[in-house]
């Protein structure tokens, strides 16, 4: 699992260049920007190896959900 599954994982939100996460009432550092990437802290490693990815959100159908419309009836003149 990378960095940002993680973080989405556990429900964390990035302030300050920090993901942060609550467990149990306390805020915990899950990850952090160091030079240019986003890497776990050593609590995001031990918090990586318990939980699983958050599911995929599920797409929505394409299909339209208008009804054709009847056709005029001609005039015949």
């Amino acid at each position: 699992m990378d960095v940002f599954q993680v973080i989405n994982a556990v429900g964390a939100e990035v302030v300050a260049n920090k993901a942060v996460a609550k467990v149990d009432g306390s805020r915990v550092v899950v990850a952090q920007v160091i030079g240019d990437k986003m890497v776990l802290t050593a609590e995001g490693e031990e918090m990586a190896k318990t939980v699983k990815p958050a599911p995929a959100p599920k797409a929505k159908s394409t299909k339209s959900k208008t009804t054709k419309a009847a056709a005029a009836p001609k005039s015949s003149e």
